[in-house]
């Protein structure tokens, strides 16, 4: 009987280092998929009529005016008006973010995008969280700071 009891301890140690090591995974934080890229975009709201509708994307990128650097690699940002607010997310794809492509509106449903690469899908509303994968991690956000007087946007980090 004595035989088993350290079996059985060796069996605990196996199963805390196995739980311990698959806990400490990388590449399971936003900051590490899509790397950090400077943002500080300044514009006004009135200049653009499709932000007045709740939950449409709107893409501000290198084809679009945009006055500052567009997104990780150039893929742009796209800004949500959420009915209370505005949210600020990166267009690069989160399941291949060195992708030459950027996350694009659904024709059929301009609250959702999708990747034209792997398809994943993704809700504005929701600061870009993942609706259908293969992505694993919802878009990068970013912070929003609006001035609805002047209706003035900003777009930092």
């Amino acid at each position: 009987m004595k035989s088993r009891q350290p079996n059985l301890h060796y069996f605990f140690l196996f199963l805390l280092t196995l739980v311990g090591f698959s806990s400490c995974s990388k590449g399971t934080d936003i900051n590490e998929i899509v790397p950090y890229t400077r943002i500080s975009y300044s514009d006004y709201t009135n200049y653009y009529p499709d932000l007045n509708e709740i939950g449409k994307g709107v893409y501000f990128g290198p084809d679009k005016p945009f006055n500052s650097s567009a997104g990780y690699l150039n893929h742009g940002i796209y800004i949500v008006n959420t009915g209370s607010d505005f949210i600020a997310m990166d267009a690069t794809c989160t399941h291949d973010p060195e992708s030459d492509n950027h996350i694009l509106l659904k024709k059929d449903d301009p609250n959702f995008g999708f990747c034209p690469d792997c398809e994943s899908e993704f809700v504005f509303l929701n600061g870009g969280m993942i609706h259908k994968g293969p992505a694993k991690f919802s878009l990068r956000n970013y912070k929003v700071i609006y001035n609805p007087e002047t209706t003035e946007i900003r777009i930092t980090n």
